[in-house]
Parts: C-alpha cells; sequence; structure tokens
C-alpha cells in the first residue's frame, strides 16, 4: 500500500489494495485539471467527476494546475496537489513526478494538451480526455499526440473525427462533459431575477465566456449584430457574464462604446466574478432571466454554457462550427468564413454578423420558430445530463481504458530495463 506524503491537514491519502466487492479493478486515478472549486468550466468538471470516480471505486488524487499554488489541500476529503510550478502554467513538468509519487495506473488530463509538450509526457501513464476546436486537429495537438500515442477520450463527436482524421488508428472513445440537470433547471422566479437584473420588460441577450482571448469567443460579431437589433428595438439588453477586461483577452468596454450600445450592455458584478464569489444558483438564475444565449464563437471544444442554458429552458444560438454544431444542435446555428488560426496552423469559423443578427431578430419577434426552440431546449440538454453521460460514455470509458493503459504500463517499463 503506497499513501500520500504531503497533505495540508495532518491526514495521509492511503489506497487501497484490493478492489471493493463487484468491481474488477481499482483504478488509481490522477486527475489533472483546474481545482474542484475553481468557477471555470473545467473546475465544474473536476467538481463533477471526481466524487463519481469515486463512487465507482477508483482512487482519486486531484492535480489542479489552475486554483492551487504552494502547498497541497484536501477536498471532500481528496487530496488536491498543486499542479503547475514557477514558469509552468498548466503544469506539465509536474504531471510525471506526480504520477511517480501517488503511483498513479492513468493521470487523466482535462485540458487543452498542446499546453503540456509531449517532451514532459514520456514515459507517464496519461490519457486526454481532450477538447478539439479548429478544423483540421490543430498542428500543435496533433504533434503532442502523435509523439506520446496516449489514448483519448473526446469530448465531442467534432474532435473524435478531427482526432481520427489526422491520426489513424489512435486509442479513443468519446465521452463528452456532464451538466447537473437538476441544477440547471427552468427557473420557477424568472419573474422575480428579471427584475433583480434590471431587464423586467426587455428582450434579454446573454452571453456567458470568460474573455480570456481576443478573438474565439467572438465578442464584437455578437455585439455589433445587438448594435444592429437595438437599433431598430430599443427594448432590448445584452448580459456579459464574463470579464470586461482581461490580459490576453479584450477590451469589451471599448467595444460597447465604438458600437454605441455602453448603456444598453450589462456586465455581472466584476469584483465577486474575478474572485471566484459568484455561486453557481446565481448563474442558474441568470440563465433563467434571459430570453436567448448567445455562443456564436469561433471554435470551441465543448461550450457548457450553451448546454447550461438549453437546461434551463433558453433557447440558444451557435455558430455552425465544432463542438457548437452538437450542443446547440436544438437552437439556431449560424454561418460563417473560415479563420486562419496561425498558432494551431488550422481554420476556426468566424460567424456572419448579418447571420446573428437575423437570428436576434427572429428570437426578438417570438413567434412559432421561437416558441419551437424554446420547447425543445430542455429536452435536448437532458443528453448531457451527468448521471445518463456516466452510464452511457464514462463507464464504459473506463472498463476501456484500465487494459489500455495497463499495455502502455508494461511497455514502458521494458522500454526503462
Amino acid at each position: 500500500m503506497s499513501s500520500l506524503c504531503h497533505q495540508s491537514d495532518g491526514v495521509a491519502s492511503s489506497f487501497h489494495p484490493y478492489p471493493p466487492e463487484g468491481l474488477t479493478r481499482v483504478l488509481r486515478i490522477l486527475f489533472h485539471s483546474n481545482a474542484p472549486w475553481a468557477p471555470t468550466g473545467y473546475g465544474q468538471q473536476t467538481a463533477l467527476w471526481v466524487p463519481r470516480l469515486q463512487a465507482l471505486g477508483h482512487e482519486v488524487i486531484i492535480s489542479a494546475f489552475y486554483g492551487l499554488q504552494g502547498a497541497p489541500l484536501t477536498w471532500n476529503g481528496v487530496p488536491v496537489l498543486p499542479g503547475n510550478a514557477p514558469a509552468d502554467q498548466y503544469g506539465a513538468q509536474l504531471i510525471g513526478e506526480h504520477a511517480k509519487r501517488t503511483s498513479a495506473d492513468v493521470v487523466i488530463t482535462l485540458g487543452d494538451i498542446w499546453v503540456l509538450g509531449p517532451e514532459h509526457l514520456k514515459g507517464v501513464p496519461v490519457a486526454h480526455w481532450m477538447p478539439v476546436d479548429c478544423e483540421p486537429l490543430g498542428q500543435m495537438d496533433r504533434d503532442c499526440l502523435k509523439m506520446s500515442g496516449a489514448p483519448v477520450l473526446a469530448i465531442s463527436r467534432f474532435g473524435e473525427r478531427m482526432i481520427r482524421e489526422a491520426i489513424p488508428g489512435v486509442d479513443m472513445v468519446h465521452v463528452p462533459h456532464g451538466i447537473d440537470t437538476s441544477v440547471f433547471a427552468p427557473s420557477s422566479t424568472r419573474e422575480e431575477w428579471r427584475r433583480v437584473l434590471g431587464v423586467a420588460g426587455r428582450f434579454a441577450i446573454g452571453l456567458n465566456a470568460a474573455n480570456k482571448d481576443g478573438f474565439r469567443k467572438g465578442m464584437f460579431e455578437q455585439f455589433a449584430a445587438f448594435a444592429q437589433l437595438h437599433k431598430r428595438h430599443p427594448d432590448t439588453v445584452m448580459l456579459v457574464h464574463g470579464m470586461v477586461r482581461e490580459q490576453y483577452g479584450v477590451d469589451l468596454s471599448a467595444i460597447t462604446d465604438c458600437l454605441g450600445i455602453g448603456d444598453c450592455v450589462s456586465f455581472v458584478d466584476q469584483y465577486p466574478y474575478l474572485t471566484g464569489q459568484v455561486p453557481v444558483e446565481h448563474l442558474v438564475n441568470w440563465y433563467g432571466a434571459l430570453d436567448l444565449y448567445s455562443a456564436c464563437s469561433l471554435g470551441e471544444g465543448f461550450c457548457l454554457p450553451v448546454v447550461e442554458a438549453a437546461s434551463c429552458g433558453i433557447p440558444t444560438v451557435v455558430t455552425d462550427c465544432s463542438a457548437l454544431s452538437e450542443v446547440g444542435a436544438a437552437g439556431w446555428k449560424v454561418g460563417g468564413e473560415k479563420f486562419w488560426n496561425p498558432t494551431h496552423r488550422a481554420a476556426w469559423i468566424k460567424p456572419s454578423i448579418p447571420a446573428i443578427a437575423r437570428v436576434y431578430e427572429t428570437a426578438y419577434e417570438r413567434g412559432k420558430a421561437y416558441e419551437a426552440k424554446k420547447a425543445k431546449a430542455r429536452e435536448f440538454a437532458m443528453r448531457f445530463d451527468v448521471e445518463w453521460v456516466q452510464k452511457q460514455y464514462m463507464e464504459p470509458a473506463l472498463e476501456w481504458l484500465e487494459p489500455v493503459m495497463a499495455e502502455r504500463k508494461a511497455k514502458f517499463a521494458a522500454e526503462a530495463a
């Protein structure tokens, strides 16, 4: 039996040498992603999946490359190790040592893999639960997968297709993100929250995006489309759940000022947002107060907010590209033009401003098309309910992964000898 030497509360986390009754194999899983308390999409997935992996009988330790620095903590009894180091934002240099010290059977990385670098993954029993947001597969993702040979859990069918086209024969299964549909549900206090948010009697369009990228989230395109709508219909408002300014993002207030819509675009209170103090209940009520959710990005690896909004019964509009075509299938989809991404050496899709504006106008009219999209939203989102995803995708994936990783570990041992 091995144990984890470092802990913040004086309690070591021991591993059980034998599996619980009915479980053929206990996996020791190092889950490398955002901390479970981080108010990010990856943080939400860590918080959802780690307890479920434990409930299946597996041992789990979290390696948090975002949300924890300097010393380990425990979260609901789960050891959480700092997943990054100075000059190593995404924890690539620590993954191998974490895996060694915890005797991990598998390291599941949830997030972009191109930031890790394959040179750090040599001999590490890693499997990538990874997003793909461009077409074809980005060059750095391709290089990383080819050099590491690691198995993949593809978050979207789009990503699965891009990976298979780029790397024929790759070991891969599909496991989408999940959400708790009992939490993200239609609001019974919609009108009250519309008053709280100042949108009572107005048509409200929402965007939930962190604004950490200068282009990908399509903020200008959506703001420009909204400016056209607002010019025709002054009783419209756009609510933005994201940062007004970010180091690598854009100054969204500069865009709203340029378009003359500064007085009808409302941003979430920046202090609680930036300090991680916006409770999920607020986000659920925020979704529930909307009339339309907009996610016309240039590319997404999944886009949880689209599914969250739909689960709250809110119609959605997305760019018809990447994983957005899947998660936004029950709502409107708009086309666009290819946009070259020099970093990934692949293409995104830049959404058409006139096409977005036409959807905004159609939704504003709240006719039959709108009612049809609204009626389908919740039902469609249920296919991403975390319990359903666990049974249909995660549990079969873990059964598939165990022998794959055992074979890889044996290969690594033979090469080391």
